[in-house]
């Protein structure tokens, strides 16, 4: 806190503090019901200390402690191989975390790594974010947490310096979750209304930070006025575009079937595009420290120095049918700031949290993020099956032949099309300063200059990569002139009579894409996340003047020669 907050904080004799706070799901009131929401690990491994305690006349439960007590850190001896001095320090680690009762809820305010003292599976999901959304002013966002719901996992953070409207912010309409928002609070019952006349900073995931009661009665009236705003029925109007992709709640009938389906998912033994890792909202302030990671899974526990789906499902090989979630639940990932295990800068959160899947229900597409269950709504759904068919019923301006058993592969395919008058780059990479491990600028360029990106796909992880490749590829012919150069003599190369020219930019991006199945290319048979992933590329390459099209290549087996 500043000297000029303090300052301002001491003239209306009110005081408040930068406070992180969480709503603890399934606890009771009592002693026993609070203590068994900590993580007793580290009263049992760390000395820390649990105790009861009265605040503002409610009895609550304190925990603290130092983790890594007299520990030296993991750098001491790289340090004393380099020079023959061993420094002298340690890492220490303060935690503290206090469990207050508040009518029939119980909240759980943390100080230092206090986060890390909780049980994670108390730990009610979106507490803060609901509470942004009903609490800040939708004109006055500072940050955005978005995730792409495809099988990248992809995670993105946008900021703005001074507070703007939520619908300013890069936010795909259709194929992304809000999942932390930053914003300034508007006018409430809270104690940090009364002390300033400015509005304040809150940011909302699972937890929410903000400036909470300094005294015992100012805390319990801060928390029973949050809990006041969560349980409002709707967010602020401006939000619910953000809110629209809905979590089942804990009761839903929906959710033994969706977690059935989950559970055949991790057992499949080919990931079929709908699986993929994401790093949770809560581990995202610390994820760009993150040297490894260790994942337990059942009796197994193993450290990678990155994550991948792949290292999950691994661990889950010998787990029998209808245990693989349970033991993903069970388990944990948690990061560290060294390679070898040995400083953590997370907690344990459950290894199910870190995966996204998709999972097709009835007419329904329901969502697993961070643990949560989200159903795509109806409008939602219709809306990017409905862009995604006008994408798919468009002519193309182009023409290319089935796609028979003769063709094994894709390069047999894009081989094939030269005696269409394509040139084909399949597999012809184009390496620059910006891109020195190697773009595919397309797979087949037509004489008008069309770049044509082919694939035969059996799932959505294929296809997200497809559209991604056409996005990159034409961000890379427009703004690269390494790039283009090498484009254009590539094509040359190829067909020494292609009417390409010198200052080549893409004005049409075509999307060919065979199904193995041998089905027709319909939103029926598409993944949601494909979907999404196509409009995504669709609408960034429209805006860079590109036309964007997709054909779909009839699968048909070759008749036998008489």
């Amino acid at each position: 806190m500043t000297l000029l907050q303090d300052l301002a904080q001491s003239i209306s004799g009110v005081q408040t503090r930068r406070s992180t706070l969480y709503f603890l799901q399934d606890t009771g009131s009592t002693s026993a019901d609070l203590r068994a929401a900590l993580n007793l690990k580290y009263k049992r491994d760390h000395g820390f200390v649990v105790e009861e305690v009265t605040t503002g006349g409610v009895p609550g439960v304190l925990c603290h402690g130092v983790i890594g007590r007299h520990r030296p850190p993991d750098w001491a001896a790289a340090v004393g191989t380099l020079t023959g001095r061993k420094p002298p320090v340690e890492n220490r680690t303060s935690a503290c975390a206090l469990l207050l009762p508040i009518d029939r809820d119980v909240f759980a305010l943390t100080f230092g790594m206090g986060h890390l003292l909780l049980e994670q599976s108390r730990i009610s999901p979106g507490f803060g974010f609901n509470f942004v959304l009903r609490a800040v002013q939708p004109d006055a966002i500072r940050q955005v947490t978005h995730s792409l719901m495809d099988a990248r996992g992809r995670t993105d953070r946008s900021s703005a310096a001074q507070g703007q409207h939520i619908r300013a912010f890069p936010i795909e309409e259709y194929g992304e979750v809000v999942s932390r928002l930053v914003g300034m609070i508007g006018q409430t019952e809270l104690t940090i209304s009364r002390s300033r006349r400015r509005t304040v900073q809150v940011a909302g995931t699972d937890s929410l930070k903000i400036h909470l009661g300094a005294a015992p009665a100012d805390l319990i009236q801060d928390l029973r006025e949050i809990r006041s705003i969560t349980s409002r029925q709707s967010p602020a109007p401006d939000f619910e575009a953000v809110a629209r992709v809905r979590p089942l709640k804990p009761g839903d009938s929906r959710r033994t079937t969706l977690e059935k389906k989950l559970d055949d998912l991790l057992g499949a033994g080919k990931d079929a595009g709908r699986l993929a890792v994401a790093v949770p909202a809560a581990c995202l302030d610390q994820e760009d420290g993150a040297m490894s990671y260790r994942v337990k899974v059942g009796s197994r526990r193993q450290l990678f120095p990155s994550l991948d789906v792949s290292d999950v499902l691994g661990l889950l090989e010998e787990v029998p049918p209808g245990a693989r979630l349970a033991a993903l639940k069970d388990g944990y990932v948690q990061m560290y700031s060294d390679e070898e295990g040995g400083a953590p800068i997370s907690g344990q959160v459950g290894a199910h949290k870190w995966l996204a899947a998709e999972i097709p229900l009835g007419s329904s597409r329901y969502f697993h993020h961070e643990g949560r269950w989200f159903e795509i709504g109806d409008r939602y759904l219709n809306g990017v099956r409905s862009e995604v068919e006008a994408l798919l019923a468009a002519p193309a301006g182009i023409t290319l032949f089935d796609w028979t058993s003769v063709f094994k592969e894709e390069k047999d395919y894009n081989e094939e099309a030269r005696k269409y008058g394509y040139v084909c780059l399949d597999r012809k990479l184009i390496r620059t300063a910006q891109h020195p491990y190697g773009i595919e600028a397309a797979d087949l360029v037509s004489r008008d200059g069309t770049l044509v990106h082919v694939k035969r796909a059996d799932s959505s992880a294929p296809l997200s990569h497809l559209f991604a490749q056409g996005r990159v590829s034409a961000d890379a012919l427009r703004f690269d002139s390494e790039a283009r150069v090498e484009f254009v003599r590539r094509v040359r190369e190829q067909d020494p009579s292609h009417p390409i020219s010198d200052d080549f930019v893409p004005s049409k991006v075509v999307y060919a894409i065979s199904l193995k199945s041998g089905k027709r290319l319909t939103t029926e048979n598409l993944f949601t996340f494909s979907q999404m992933a196509l409009l995504q590329a669709a609408r960034s390459l429209r805006a860079q003047g590109i036309e964007v099209a997709v054909v779909d290549i009839p699968t048909v087996v070759a008749q036998p020669v008489c």
